[in-house]
């Protein structure tokens, strides 16, 4: 397992906290709830290529660059989610 300082939770970026966590959090725990997002992902996915048909990779690409910020917050909110998944089941 890994210990938690609450103190070094308030230091770094959301991204860096994500990483750590892969890193050093139960391996079988940090399967799992990737696992999850990962399920979430591709549903999503799945269903914006049905909307968007032959437009989708345009529409992606199109997103990140002229939403640069919102993307970058969602990545943000990602990190955040699935660093707070791992800490509310590790025990």
């Amino acid at each position: 397992m890994f210990e938690i300082d609450e103190d070094d939770m308030l230091i770094g970026s959301p991204r860096s906290k994500f990483f750590d966590m892969l890193l050093n959090a139960n391996r079988d725990l940090v399967e799992n709830v990737l696992e999850k997002h990962i399920d979430r992902f591709v549903a999503m996915e799945i269903l914006l290529q049905e909307v968007l048909k032959d437009e989708f990779e345009n529409a992606v690409n199109q997103t990140v660059y002229e939403r640069s910020n919102a993307v970058e917050e969602g990545k943000n909110d990602f990190f955040i989610g699935f660093v707070g998944d791992i800490l509310s089941q590790h025990e």
